[in-house]
């Protein structure tokens, strides 16, 4: 066995079971470890719909996201991991290809593809904006693909990583206290061992299952407007655990310049782009007493359902019970040299998606 699948869910018993459906109807022939923070009633039902397909663990509500993965990846003997989530959709023949290529690619420890939000209206799959595709990092130098991540800053948490990179980096985001410095810990541990491949194809889905974290945890923004000491205490923890990990690691620095002010500016690049002027004045006045509408901290919804119109490409699927509809958003998304979604793969996740019901 090559590959070990960690699949985190909390009080989602129903989107466990149809995301291991999906994974058995599609030939998902590697272990798959659900890890359930659940409480009685709901664990009752994840641990059923697991029999035969998965292995159980159960995790008290004290544990976070990364607690779990740090603890179920301890045993994980297999030289790939991916992680699964609960209510998105990680395409199992993606999969295959980002083992492919990390086997033939030593000095790669992370490949994933392209991230496609979609929806379900009715009985249509809406393929309606492209979330995730920039480029592979590539740069043979650490900090180099450091700052080529953040300047243009996009996950690929959901990767196929080489499992002793994720070890690594699931660890160190243990010590961060919020969502989004935890995840932006493993994304700077794995970047700064190896090189990540992003593959031209589609990889994953985005559903709009809202998540179980509150948007200041998962957000820097969002964080920064509800506590902005505890958002700067946080970062420097965060800032000041990459450079630790930096020097243990023997990284090359620059010669003259303090690698803190490096991580700084290399950091900014992606938490200054989501710092927004207006509303920070917007929160300023809300705090001074102005009459004014508190700040929406939803995440924004897709847009609304319109049947397909010019430029929309409609498929059928194998049953006639189905349409796929990509959106000509999708379809001709820039920047074209770098999103190109073909004939052939635009099938390829329909096949797929027939069995995910």
């Amino acid at each position: 066995m090559t590959l070990t699948a960690l699949l985190p869910t909390r009080a989602r018993p129903a989107e466990c079971e149809r995301q291991l459906r999906f994974l058995r109807g599609n030939g998902f022939a590697h272990r798959i470890v659900v890890l359930d923070a659940s409480a009685p009633s709901d664990a009752k039902l994840v641990r059923r719909a697991c029999s035969g397909s998965a292995e159980y663990r159960h995790f008290g509500p004290e544990y976070r996201m990364a607690d779990k993965l740090a603890a179920a990846v301890i045993d994980v003997t297999t030289p790939y991991v991916v992680l699964i989530p609960d209510d998105d959709v990680v395409l199992p023949q993606a999969i295959a290809d980002a083992m492919t290529f990390l086997d033939s690619h030593p000095d790669f420890v992370v490949a994933h593809g392209y991230f496609i939000d979609f929806r379900v209206h009715d009985a249509d799959v809406d393929f309606h904006h492209v979330a995730g595709f920039t480029p592979s990092i590539v740069d043979e130098d650490p900090l180099r693909r450091h700052y080529e991540l953040f300047r243009r800053y996009q996950s690929f948490y959901w990767g196929v990583f080489r499992t002793d990179v994720f070890r690594t980096g699931v660890r160190a985001a243990c010590a961060m206290e919020v969502v989004t410095f935890r995840e932006l810990t493993v994304m700077s541990t794995a970047i700064l061992q190896g090189k990540v491949a992003r593959l031209r194809s589609v990889y994953a889905l985005r559903g709009t299952v809202r998540s179980h974290a509150a948007v200041h945890q998962s957000h820097p923004f969002f964080f920064f407007l509800r506590d902005p000491s505890r958002f700067f205490g946080n970062y420097v923890l965060f800032r000041n655990a990459i450079a630790a990990f930096i020097r243990r690691s023997g990284i090359a620095t620059p010669t003259k310049v303090p690698l803190e002010q490096f991580l700084d500016l290399s950091y900014a690049t992606y938490l200054g782009r989501e710092m927004h002027p207006s509303t920070i004045n917007h929160a300023v006045k809300l705090l001074l007493g102005d009459p004014m509408p508190p700040i929406p901290t939803a995440p924004p919804q897709p847009p609304d359902w319109q049947e397909p119109g010019d430029g929309d490409i409609v498929h059928r699927s194998i049953s006639g019970n189905r349409r796929y509809i990509w959106r000509r958003l999708v379809l001709e998304a820039e920047p074209r040299n770098e999103i190109a979604i073909a004939e052939h793969d635009m099938a390829r996740v329909e096949r797929q998606l027939d069995s995910y019901r």
